[in-house]
């Protein structure tokens, strides 16, 4: 990664700004930093000055826009600059939005130390993604949370190594039905394969397993 980058920070408070700069100007890839502390400043910059990544505060101290309308506006002028969204407020709702409506390419928790920013950095300009660890457990949680109990029942059976005919009959739902059940969980826990949802909730188990012995009502017997 031989070439330098440029990045502008959107952040209300200036001296939070200040001090993510010296931070970024510590790492040899950064050339220069911009700083804008509103929306306006921000569209002006990204017009006169040579911005690869936009560093952006979700909560701008502002009732007329927030992060969100930002990042809108700068996707649909400069749809090829990376937005790396920051936030206190950590929800799934706030996540997928970001991401399926804004397109922006990284989620960070403001608290989390300049190594996740510089991860998130080398991450999108490969043309990845990317959500921070702590972001990601959170965001897990929540969607175990908002799982229904009938789909907590079939993950857990899948878990324990039931096919889907099998968990049909011992829940005494249809063979679709359970399939239907699948295809939700795969969308909302963000996986293509069982496999891969079962790992999720395997690990979501081992560090909430009160949790998960609370929520998971008991199967009917056959």
């Amino acid at each position: 990664m031989n070439k330098k980058i440029n990045i502008l920070i959107v952040e209300d408070s200036k001296s939070f700004a200040q001090g993510l700069e010296a931070l970024l100007l510590q790492n040899s890839i950064i050339d220069q930093v911009f700083i804008a502390t509103n929306r306006n400043e921000a569209l002006i910059q990204l017009k006169e000055c040579s911005v690869d990544i936009i560093i952006l505060d979700l909560n701008l101290g502002t009732s007329e826009y927030d992060g969100i309308d930002i990042a809108k506006k700068i996707k649909q002028q400069h749809s090829k600059k990376k937005i790396i969204v920051l936030t206190e407020n950590i929800k799934t709702y706030l996540h997928e939005q970001l991401f399926n409506e804004c397109h922006v390419d990284a989620y960070i928790d403001k608290r989390s130390d300049i190594k996740e920013t510089f991860t998130a950095i080398n991450e999108i300009i490969k043309g990845n993604t990317y959500t921070d660890i702590e972001v990601e457990k959170i965001l897990e949680n929540s969607r175990w949370i908002k799982t229904t109990k009938r789909e907590k029942q079939i993950i857990s059976l899948l878990a324990e190594g039931l096919t889907q005919l099998e968990i049909a009959e011992q829940l005494f739902i249809s063979p679709r039905t359970v399939e239907k059940h699948i295809r939700n969980l795969f969308e909302k826990f963000k996986v293509k394969k069982t496999t891969e949802l079962i790992v999720k909730y395997i690990k979501y188990r081992g560090s909430n397993r009160e949790n998960v012995e609370e929520t998971i009502p008991p199967f009917k017997s056959i």
